[in-house]
């Protein structure tokens, strides 16, 4: 009997780790960085011009680098080519729609940040536009990837590309203070970026936070007083093998730190916008973290 239970143990390959995880947080940070970087030449607001190149160059350098991750995840990278080839691509595949996107929204950010060079508003603005809705849609396709598993209960919710769109944009801005703050640090006082902009992308940051919260504890309710599988995922999964990365890491360390900082008189100070900021990034990434391989879990192991 014990020989047989042994036998039908099996456990099953988890076949998404920490290369998506950290995928998915360089896309949204990408997306949030980049909307940042249009605020200016897309948007009108004349204060983030001088933040434009700085989050332009950020945004396409992240990108760049999902392209290496995900070749490398396949275990052959040869097979990206397949993904790339008319006979292969299929229109109803989410992944076929974000190997494209993947591949048009830096070309567009590129494309944007040359006519930000010249000084040319009329198609700077044009393919601002066109970069944003790619850079929104290249992250709204993770969030579909992950919905459109129903095995995967903790992943199966409409909620999904809202929270992967909400977590790039708060973690964008972070990413953007911390940046600023690295740069006011190293370069002369007649050089550096207005530290006003800081405090008002925190702000920014903020209402990202409160939203995020709001979509939590929707999808908290759903799995509290869902169905059986649903409430498994929810009591087992994040409450006790993922407990770190979704208790502390993104709702205490990634929000309610945050939040608590954002609403204090610690918000209009430039130490407690940093930090603020430095703790959404590593929520966010926490939240990708149990997204990714907490929805897999039970398909794992059970």
């Amino acid at each position: 009997m014990e020989e047989s239970i042994v036998t039908f143990n099996a456990f099953h390959h988890v076949a998404w780790g920490t290369t998506i995880s950290v995928y998915f947080w360089l896309v949204g940070a990408s997306a949030g960085s980049f909307v940042i970087s249009s605020f200016g030449w897309v948007f009108g607001i004349k204060r983030y011009k001088p933040l434009t190149m700085t989050a332009s160059v950020t945004a396409i350098i992240m990108l760049l680098l999902v392209p290496f991750l995900l070749t490398w995840d396949l275990g052959k990278p040869i097979r990206f080519i397949y993904l790339l080839i008319p006979g292969y691509w299929h229109s109803t595949g989410p992944m076929a729609w974000g190997t494209l996107l993947i591949c048009l929204y830096p070309m567009s950010m590129m494309v944007y940040s040359y006519f930000v060079l010249k000084h040319d508003q009329t198609f700077a603005r044009i393919f601002g536009i066109v970069a944003i809705v790619l850079a929104l849609s290249t992250h709204w396709y993770t969030g579909v990837v992950m919905e459109l598993n129903p095995g995967r209960f903790l992943n199966h919710t409409a909620l999904a590309p809202l929270l992967f769109l909400t977590g790039a944009f708060i973690s964008g801005i972070g990413l953007m203070n911390v940046i600023v703050f690295i740069r006011n640090g190293l370069v002369r006082a007649e050089n550096r970026y207005d530290w006003a902009l800081v405090h008002e992308m925190a702000q920014f940051m903020m209402y990202g936070i409160v939203f995020d919260i709001f979509l939590l504890f929707l999808d908290f309710m759903q799995t509290t007083y869902g169905n059986q599988n649903e409430v498994m995922g929810h009591t087992v999964v994040l409450m006790q093998v993922f407990r770190f990365p979704y208790l502390w890491l993104e709702l205490v360390i990634g929000l309610v730190i945050p939040l608590v900082i954002l609403v204090s008189p610690l918000k209009h100070t430039k130490l407690g916008a940093f930090v603020a900021s430095v703790l959404v990034i590593v929520g966010v990434y926490g939240m990708r973290v149990w997204w990714v391989m907490g929805g897999q879990y039970l398909q794992s192991f059970y």
